[in-house]
């Protein structure tokens, strides 16, 4: 059994990564990204909360978050390891994430960070819109070029504080997420080897 933390701007690979180690290591994908597109899709109060936010380009507020990942980690099979995809964000987070996991007796074994230049996360999104578009869908409302730009710079400043905190615990790890699927992948499991 193995629990991580998968960190990173929109566009760096995380969840075609994510894909691949639950396949691999049987393992609960807890996506922050699809946890709030199902609330705001339902429409519930968490939802509406973070349809704002998500339109405005800004971090959806802690206690919405927080809410629907404790809902989700507590209906996983016992000892099923798990991958939360985009949470923590903030250090306030990363605290709730920590009690929780105290409170269940659960370890966090790694917090991989996804390291990827602007300019490349820029191109991958303009691509992933476009394939959104060609496919007769609309694109994401997080996929435009303004609501990326303000999205890659929360994150920045998220990061850069919870980068340390994670360091300092011993869990931070760090791919080049510029590099193609297979590498990255490669990156992953050796992180994961006993």
């Amino acid at each position: 059994m193995v629990n991580l933390v998968l960190l990173g701007p929109p566009g760096a690979g995380k969840g075609t990564q994510a894909e691949r180690l639950v396949r691999d290591y049987d393992l609960l994908h807890i996506s922050t990204g699809d946890l709030l597109r199902d609330a705001i899709k339902a429409q519930s109060p968490l939802g509406r909360k973070a349809k704002m936010a998500v339109d405005e380009g800004k971090l959806v507020p802690d206690e919405v978050v927080v809410g629907l990942v404790e809902e989700r980690l507590t209906d996983k099979e016992p000892g099923q390891g798990f991958i939360l995809d985009g949470f923590p964000r903030t250090i306030a987070q990363a605290g709730a994430l920590e009690r929780l996991l105290e409170s269940m007796q659960v370890p966090l074994d790694h917090v991989i960070l996804f390291d990827i230049p602007i300019r490349l996360l820029e191109e991958r999104i303009a691509k992933r819109a476009e394939q959104t578009r060609s496919a007769g869908a609309q694109p994401r409302t997080d996929d435009s070029p303004e609501v990326l730009k303000k999205r890659i710079e929360e994150f920045a400043r998220a990061t850069a504080a919870l980068s340390p905190f994670y360091e300092q615990n011993g869990l931070l790890r760090r791919v080049d997420a510029s590099e193609d699927i297979e590498r990255v992948a490669t990156q992953i499991r050796d992180f994961l080897q006993p």
